[in-house]
C-alpha cells in the first residue's frame, strides 16, 4: 500500500508521539441566556504546559477577529459574554498558548440567542448530466422540490458528460452575469471534472501535478490560463498538465471563489456491483429522507485517528474542533469507523490512516464499504494519501456515497482544514466548503490552515444544500383564490410538536423567488391580500426554535407549495399613517430615470410597495421586510410612460402613499 512518506514521519519529535490531534483543538459548546442577554461559552481544559486562553468574537460578515474579548489564565475554561443581544448569532474563536504546542491548539463556535431563520439562500444552478434526466427524473424532481423548499432558487441545465469544462462554466457564467444572487452550484452525474495546477497536498513525488478542481466552476473572477504547467512526472496520466492539453495552470485558486460549489458523482465505482442510475437514486431518496426529518439518525459523531498529531497538523483535529459544536463533546466517540457506521448511525463521520487511492490504513477500502452494504452517517470527512485525488475507478472517497445506504457528504479534510461551525445554526454544507476554499492569508480567518490551503483540490462530494437539522414539513397545503380578493392559504399541521409556527412565501414561478408574504403564523391559515393579478405559488415552512451545543436558533422546514390564479382588491383609500410607517419620501420628484424611496419604520413590518397609474395598472410590486429606522431603495423608472402615479407602501395595518411625476 502507497502510505504517506517516511520523511514526514522520521521528522515527528518524541513529544509529538505523545500528543493527540485532540491536544490541538479547543472543543467548545455554548449556553445562552435571553433575559438579560449572555453567551457563555465553554470548552475542555488543556491539560498541556500552562494555558492562557485568548478568547475573540466577531459577527459573521465583520472583516477581522478584531481586539479580543478577553485573556484569561486562571485555568477557567468559561467565558460569558453579557455585550450581546437576543435574536442574533456572534462567532467565537478561542486559542490557548503557554501549551508549547504549534500550532497553537484553538477552536470556533458560531453560538446564538434565537438565531433568526433564514428564509433566502440564493439562486443555486443545478447542472444534471443528461445520462440521468430520464433514469433518474422522479429523483431529480423531487430533490429540485427540496432545495427549492429550503430557500433556494434554481435554474437547471442538463449537459452531456462529454461536454469540456469551459462550455459548463460557460453556462453557469451566463447565469452568474443575468440572475440576481446566484450563489451555488451543483453538479449532478459525471459533468466534466475540471483539472488544474502542479500539487501534491499529500506530498507523495509520483502524484505532482493536476488535480481535481469542482473550484474552476465556482470562480467567476479568477483568471484560468493553460500555458504554462509542463509536468508528466506523475505515475497517474489524470495528474499530467502539459500547455494547451484542458488542464488548467493554475495551482492556488486564483482568487477567491464566488460561488458554493459541489457534486454528486457515482462514475466508475464497478466494486458496489450497480449501474451508476442506481446508486444515484438510492443517494437522492436518502438525501430526500433525511431532509423530511424522517431518517432514523443520531446526533453524534465517530473519530476514527490513525495519524495522531503528526508532527503538529493533527488531521483529526478537523474532528475534534468541528463535531464539539455540532453534536457536543460527550457525543463524540472514538471507534472503527465502517464496522461501526454498518451497525450504528453516527451524523458526522471522521477517517485517517495511511492511504492509496481505494483505501486508507485503520479504516478500510472501498471494498469494505461495498460489502458493509451501508454507510449509517451523513456528513463523512477522511484523509489519507492519494484518496483526495478523488476521480479514479473505485475512489475511496466517492465510496461512502455510492454504498447501499449512502452517507450523503464527503470531503478530504486534513490539508488543509475544514470548518463547519457555522452548521449549528443552520448553515448549508456549501457554506462551508465555500469558506475553507477562500480561508487563504492575508484574510484567512481560521487557524490553523494546514498544507495546501488556497490550492486547487479542495472540494466537496455531495448534496451543498444539506444542514444539519430538519424538522417534519407539512403535509399539505391549499390555496384558494377568492375573487378580487387575493388568495387564502391553508395548511395542514406539522407532526414536530415543538413547531412554534408556520411562514407563508409566495412565488411568480415553481422554481423562483419565494418572497416572505407573512409574519410567524401561530394558526393554520393566511390571506394573501396585496399583490399583482395571476399565477401564484405559494409555499409554507413550518418554523421551531432549534437548540444546539451552540445555542439556539430558528429552524425552517421544508416548504410545501401550491398554486393560485388570483385576483386582488384595488387599493382602499389612502389612510392614516400607522405606528409602523411612520413618514415615505420620494425624490426626485418629478423624474425621469431613476427615484429613491425613503421608508422611516417605528416597528419591524413586512410592507408591499409599488406604482400605481391613474388607470390602477401597478409597477414593481415589491415585499420588503422593514426595520425599525431609516431604509432606501432605488427604482430605476426610465421605461414607465410620462405621467402622474402614485408610489403606495401597503403594510398590514395601512397604506402610505406619495404622489410623484413621471417626465
Amino acid at each position: 500500500m502507497k502510505i504517506f512518506s517516511t520523511l514526514l514521519l522520521a521528522i515527528c519529535s518524541l513529544s509529538t508521539f505523545a500528543q493527540t490531534a485532540a491536544d490541538y483543538a479547543i472543543q467548545l459548546t455554548a449556553t445562552t441566556q435571553v433575559t438579560p442577554p449572555s453567551i457563555t461559552i465553554k470548552w475542555k481544559k488543556v491539560t498541556i504546559g500552562t494555558p492562557t486562553y485568548y478568547v475573540y468574537r466577531k459577527t459573521l460578515t465583520a472583516p477581522n477577529w478584531g481586539t479580543g474579548l478577553a485573556t484569561i489564565t486562571t485555568g477557567d475554561t468559561t467565558y460569558t459574554d453579557n455585550t450581546v443581544v437576543a435574536d442574533s448569532a456572534y462567532e467565537y474563536y478561542v486559542s490557548a498558548g503557554g501549551t508549547g504546542l504549534a500550532p497553537m491548539p484553538s477552536g470556533y463556535i458560531f453560538a446564538g440567542i434565537k438565531a433568526a431563520p433564514i428564509h433566502n439562500r440564493g439562486t443555486l444552478v443545478l447542472v444534471v448530466d443528461t445520462a440521468f434526466t430520464d433514469s433518474c427524473a422522479a429523483e431529480l424532481a423531487t430533490l429540485m422540490k427540496d432545495i427549492n423548499g429550503d430557500g433556494w432558487q434554481i435554474v437547471r441545465h442538463d449537459i452531456a458528460r462529454t461536454a469540456p469544462d469551459t462550455v459548463v462554466k460557460a453556462a453557469i457564467r451566463a447565469d452568474y452575469n443575468s440572475i440576481p444572487d446566484v450563489r451555488a452550484v451543483l453538479l449532478v452525474g459525471h459533468i466534466a471534472v475540471p483539472y488544474s495546477g502542479e500539487i501534491n497536498p499529500d506530498a507523495h513525488g509520483d502524484h505532482l501535478g493536476a488535480w481535481p478542481c469542482d473550484g474552476y466552476y465556482g470562480s467567476m473572477t479568477g483568471v484560468w490560463t493553460d500555458v504554462a504547467i509542463n509536468n508528466v512526472s506523475s505515475a497517474n496520466p489524470l495528474n499530467r498538465n502539459t500547455p494547451g492539453d484542458g488542464k488548467w495552470d493554475q495551482s492556488d485558486l486564483p482568487t477567491p471563489v464566488n460561488l458554493q460549489v459541489s457534486r454528486i458523482d457515482m462514475w466508475n465505482m464497478p466494486a458496489f456491483g450497480a449501474t451508476e442510475a442506481t446508486m444515484m437514486r438510492r443517494y437522492l431518496r436518502k438525501a430526500h429522507t433525511y431532509k423530511m426529518d424522517s431518517l432514523p439518525m443520531h446526533h453524534r459523531a465517530i473519530v476514527s485517528d490513525n495519524f495522531g498529531a503528526f508532527s503538529g497538523e493533527a488531521f483529526a483535529a478537523n474532528a475534534w474542533r468541528n463535531f464539539t459544536p455540532l453534536v457536543g463533546r460527550d457525543s463524540i466517540q472514538s471507534l472503527p469507523l465502517i464496522p461501526s457506521l454498518a451497525d450504528s448511525s453516527f451524523q458526522w463521520i471522521y477517517g485517517c490512516g495511511a492511504g492509496s487511492y481505494t483505501s486508507a490504513g485503520g479504516i478500510g477500502a472501498t471494498t469494505d464499504f461495498a460489502t458493509a452494504g451501508a454507510v449509517h452517517g451523513i456528513f463523512s470527512l477522511m484523509f489519507g494519501s492519494y484518496f483526495g485525488d478523488w476521480n479514479y475507478a473505485n475512489s475511496f472517497l466517492r465510496a461512502p456515497l455510492c454504498a447501499d445506504t449512502p452517507a450523503l457528504t464527503s470531503c478530504w479534510a486534513g490539508r488543509p482544514n475544514w470548518f463547519f461551525h457555522h452548521m449549528a445554526l443552520g448553515h448549508n454544507i456549501g457554506f462551508s466548503t465555500k469558506l475553507t476554499q477562500n480561508n487563504v492569508t492575508p484574510t484567512a480567518w481560521y487557524q490553523p490552515q494546514n498544507y495546501g490551503v488556497g490550492w486547487a483540490h479542495v472540494a466537496l462530494l455531495g448534496d451543498l444544500t444539506l444542514r444539519t437539522d430538519y424538522i417534519a414539513p407539512v403535509a399539505t397545503v391549499n390555496a384558494t383564490a377568492v375573487a378580487l380578493h387575493g388568495a387564502t392559504v391553508t395548511w395542514s399541521a406539522s407532526p414536530d410538536v415543538a413547531v412554534t409556527g408556520y411562514y407563508v412565501y409566495r412565488a411568480d414561478s415553481l422554481y423562483g423567488h419565494y418572497a416572505r408574504i407573512s409574519p410567524m403564523v401561530a394558526g393554520l391559515s393566511f390571506s394573501d391580500t396585496v399583490g399583482v393579478n395571476g399565477l401564484k405559488y405559494y409555499m409554507v415552512r413550518p418554523v421551531k426554535l432549534e437548540n444546539t451545543p451552540s445555542g439556539g436558533y430558528y429552524n425552517l422546514g421544508i416548504g410545501v407549495t401550491d398554486t393560485a390564479v388570483v385576483t386582488y382588491p384595488l387599493p382602499v383609500s389612502v389612510q392614516a399613517a400607522t405606528a409602523s410607517v411612520d413618514r415615505v419620501v420620494v425624490y426626485p420628484n418629478p423624474a425621469s430615470s431613476y427615484i429613491d424611496v425613503v421608508i422611516s419604520c417605528a416597528n419591524e413590518t413586512i410592507a408591499d410597495i409599488y406604482l400605481m397609474n391613474i388607470s390602477g395598472q401597478r409597477f414593481f410590486p415589491i415585499r420588503k421586510e422593514l426595520r425599525v429606522g431609516e431604509q432606501r431603495y432605488r427604482a430605476d423608472v426610465s421605461t414607465l410612460p410620462a405621467g402622474n402615479y402614485l408610489l403606495y407602501v401597503q403594510t398590514a395595518t395601512g397604506v402610505h402613499t406619495v404622489k410623484w411625476t413621471k417626465l
